[in-house]
């Protein structure tokens, strides 16, 4: 009789803590964030050259991880090409994009003239701030480049 007392209390013991066990499994971990999408647009700048260029689009934020995807645009030709450039907080200091520009397929230089182009996917990275910037190219070349002010985005 009390081995039966024993198996019985042991199996409802063990049933219990099963249905414990997996109930959470069966909902969302608490870990798991939801996915967050916002707009964003560039800093409109002070000085001709910024007022005449612009980035904007989306990004999706997931716990820590971001993807950036969206357009620059330029709205004169003026010897300047458009570009933008993200920046994360991650670990305790700032990692930075590359500089996205639309590029002339003939020649590869920054393209300069009235256009908005769809650049996709910017950027993904790991992070808990996100800013951007705009940045103007010169058409010429590349490597001179002229650096809006950061836009923080979260």
């Amino acid at each position: 009789m009390r081995r039966i007392a024993a198996v019985t209390v042991t199996t409802v013991a063990l049933s219990v803590g099963m249905a414990l066990a997996a109930a959470p499994a069966g909902a969302a971990p608490a870990d798991t964030a939801k996915k967050v999408t916002k707009s964003w647009v560039t800093n409109k700048g002070k000085t001709a050259i910024f007022k005449s260029i612009k980035a904007d689009g989306t990004y999706t934020r997931t716990g820590k991880s971001i993807k950036t995807r969206g357009y620059v645009q330029d709205y004169a030709r003026n010897g300047w090409s458009p570009g933008v450039q993200f920046r994360v907080w991650n670990k305790g200091e700032w990692r930075y994009s590359a500089v996205y520009f639309a590029k002339l397929s003939t020649t590869g230089k920054p393209a300069d003239q009235k256009f908005r182009y769809n650049y996709g996917a910017f950027w993904s990275a790991t992070g808990t701030k996100l800013q951007v910037r705009e940045v103007a190219l010169k058409a010429t070349n590349s490597k001179s480049r002229k650096y809006g002010a950061w836009k923080k985005l979260f």
